[in-house]
């Protein structure tokens, strides 16, 4: 029985050997299609096999120059930081979107520290130096980092199917000529199928609201992406490889990388997804963060997979019964203005459902009018279904709340609820995103009606069952509605855990089992080693014995005296000893300290050899950011002035760095770069390292950057 579980469990472990084996060379082969991250040594902490990580996936904006406005292009920096905690000894994912209006002090690589937007730390020093300063700042080790162009965003989005999601709001933005020129964005609010420029728009957004919303709009994006595709990703992992190693450019490239984050992601296969917030404080141009936020968004962050505590669960979703209570429940509602639910009663013939409208909702939205929008949802077999949404305002930050309703019963945003519940003559639907509340639905009719919490979740779980039990049809509208706290008898139970399949539980009760038995094995093995040794000591001790007796027992020659006998008895055996050789793994442990101080030693000289070759004459651009005319010009005399060779000047736009002059510089250039510094010392400008990708978005090679901000 224990060598025929023993062949099981080998026989299990050679056929998933195998899967994994040919599932690593496709994912190396998929990362392979762009070029690799290289970061040096140090700044990504090492991965131990089966502990958790932490990925950096950061956005890179880089667009080049309209056509009519060729010094319009924008310099590559971060639009969005994500970090994402994965341990497989939590039942969470966290993630954790670093603001990028952030206000810390960057310290480049050769130059007086900045003190800047955390984001202008890509512009100036690329993904390494991003990275170094979200560890300095945050204290968190990263271990891989995943880089996404806007393009590349798109065609990403396009190649796996769109993605369906709910636009909170309206959104619109066109550049014109002498108005303020950012990321143009047309969408309408309500439920819809977003493909790659419609996406790009969504989470591209970085203005009208706060960099909370704002980092929610991505987090929201990627829930929805892995509702809708997660279950398939397995089937379908030939297609998401190729997908994903065509969008982003990682460190990820060694087979040994590839299987360590593979065996974390299978054992996190299911686990819902924590969205941590980070704590800043919302300034008009930046953002700020005391070191006590800092540490209590890394806490969050780190410690917020741990399991929530059923009780914290039950006192924020659990409905008290009004007779229990002399208080009020604490849900504290407005009512709908009459306008309102006139403009929906006129607006409701033209659906073939009923129009429900929420006859009460956040006392924040009173002041402020609802948008109603009827429109049609695209299904991906291509048919349209009627639907309507109600966007309302829910927040003093740009947040809104949506209800929603359509003829499309089976969108993918209400498959697999998280609970149900049953008020009234309705049972509810509910969707979390980690213990918030994010959807909750109901079914009337031939229609599907839900509310959509804000991007940030911002609305109580009691107030979102109360909205939706006023959420009721327009054509019996009574003026003068009475606010009442949620039906005595609807109760929202504490969430239940991730539900294990009774083929999960056989498996593992079986593996256990063969443990066991392994276990049981080893022991016998190990028992009846211990008894040999005991026998072969015996064996050894009992010929010692018979090696000393053997000359009395085979008696004496002729005319030896007994004490000679004793003597012949009792002389000492020869005992050979060899030579000890040198180890095969002493030997390579030698040449591998030999070879790494010569590489050291190498890399020294070369370091040494770069440094004290610095090249002469490189050309420098001058670049023009401020409203101020003639700023380029003023410098590019200067340096002319002083003998360097000055081979372009111009405006440019959105050069993401605050203000101030900077002075960028390709690699062996630093010296020159400090000369270019000394001559406009005025300015105080902040010499750093320029990234290929910004040289390129200025139009040249190997050419000093000066940027006037």
């Amino acid at each position: 029985m224990l060598l025929a579980a023993l062949a099981i469990v080998l026989l299990s472990a050679a056929a998933t050997a195998v899967l994994a084996v040919n599932e690593i060379g496709r994912v190396v082969e998929a990362l392979g299609q762009n070029h690799a991250v290289k970061l040096a040594p140090r700044v990504l902490a090492p991965a131990a096999r089966g502990g958790p990580q932490t990925l950096l996936l950061v956005g890179d904006d880089r667009r080049p120059p309209p056509r009519r406005n060729p010094g319009g292009f924008v310099l590559p920096h971060s639009n969005e930081m994500l970090l994402v905690r994965i341990d497989p000894s939590k039942p969470t994912i966290a993630m954790l979107s670093i603001p990028r209006e952030l206000q810390v002090t960057i310290h480049p690589p050769g130059a007086r520290p900045v003190v800047n937007r955390i984001n202008a730390a890509y512009t100036i020093g690329g993904i390494q130096l991003m990275t170094e300063t979200i560890k300095q700042v945050l204290g968190v080790a990263v271990n891989h980092v995943f880089v996404v162009t806007f393009p590349r965003f798109k065609r990403a989005v396009n190649e796996m199917g769109c993605v369906y999601l709910t636009v909170d709001r309206r959104y619109y933005h066109v550049n014109q000529a002498g108005s303020e020129q950012y990321f143009e964005i047309n969408l309408q609010p309500g439920y819809q199928r977003m493909c790659g420029r419609e996406a790009l728009e969504f989470v591209a957004n970085r203005h009208e609201d706060t960099s909370l919303t704002r980092d929610a709009r991505d987090q929201r994006f990627l829930l929805e992406a892995k509702a809708q595709y997660g279950a398939s990703l397995f089937e379908s992992r030939g297609k998401f490889e190729h997908i994903l190693g065509r969008a982003v450019e990682t460190d990820l490239h060694g087979s040994g990388q590839v299987l360590d984050l593979l065996e974390l992601l299978v054992q996190s296969q299911g686990k819902p997804v924590r969205q941590v917030h980070f704590q800043v404080n919302l300034l008009p141009t930046y953002d700020t963060a005391s070191p006590a936020q800092i540490r209590e968004s890394v806490r969050m962050f780190l410690g917020a997979t741990a399991p929530i505590p059923a009780r914290t669960l039950r006192r924020a979703l659990h409905v008290s019964h009004a007779h229990h209570q002399t208080r009020p429940t604490g849900v504290t509602l407005a009512r709908t203005s009459d306008a309102a639910l006139v403009q929906a009663r006129a607006a409701a013939p033209n659906l073939p459902f009923a129009l429900e409208y929420p006859r009460a909702r956040h006392i924040y939205g009173a002041a402020l009018p609802d948008t109603l929008r009827l429109y049609d949802i695209r299904d991906p077999h291509g048919r349209l279904h009627p639907a309507y949404v109600v966007v309302v305002d829910g927040g003093p930050l740009g947040q809104f709340y949506d209800v929603q309703g359509t003829s499309w019963a089976e969108s993918p945003l209400l498959s697999n609820p998280t609970q149900t519940v049953r008020g009234g003559a309705r049972t509810y639907e509910l969707f979390y995103s980690g213990e918030s509340l994010r959807t909750i639905a109901w079914r009337e009719g031939h229609a599907v009606y839900w509310i959509a919490n804000t991007l940030t979740n911002s609305i109580p779980a009691r107030e979102m069952l109360a909205i939706a039990e006023q959420t009721l049809p327009v054509v019996n509208t009574i003026r003068g509605v009475v606010l009442r706290p949620p039906a005595r008898s609807i109760k929202l139970p504490p969430r239940a855990g991730p539900s294990v399949s009774l083929f999960s539980k056989l498996a593992g009760a079986l593996g256990l089992a063969s443990l066991a038995a392994l276990v049981a094995l080893a022991l016998a093995v190990l028992a009846r080693h211990r008894e040999l040794a005991a026998l072969r000591a015996q064996v050894a001790q009992a010929m010692a014995l018979e090696a000393r007796q053997r000359p009395l027992l085979a008696g004496a020659p002729a005319g030896a005296s007994p004490a000679a006998a004793a003597s012949a008895a009792d002389r000492a055996p020869t005992i050979y000893r060899a030579r000890r050789r040198w180890r095969p793994g002493a030997i390579a442990v030698a040449l591998a300290a030999s070879l790494a101080g010569v590489a050291v030693a190498a890399v020294l000289l070369f370091s040494a050899g770069s440094s004290t070759s610095a090249r002469e004459g490189i050309p420098i651009a001058v670049f023009n950011a401020t409203a101020k005319r003639g700023a380029a010009h003023a410098v590019a005399a200067k340096l002319r002035a002083g003998h360097l060779h000055v081979s372009k000047i111009g405006p440019i736009k959105d050069a993401s760095l605050s203000k101030g002059a900077y002075v960028l510089y390709p690699p062996g250039a630093q010296r020159q770069a400090r000369q270019v510094a000394g001559l406009i010392s005025s300015l105080s400008p902040t010499v750093a390292a320029i990234q290929p990708a910004v040289q390129s978005a200025v139009g040249g090679r190997n050419e000093i950057v000066v940027v006037l901000d």
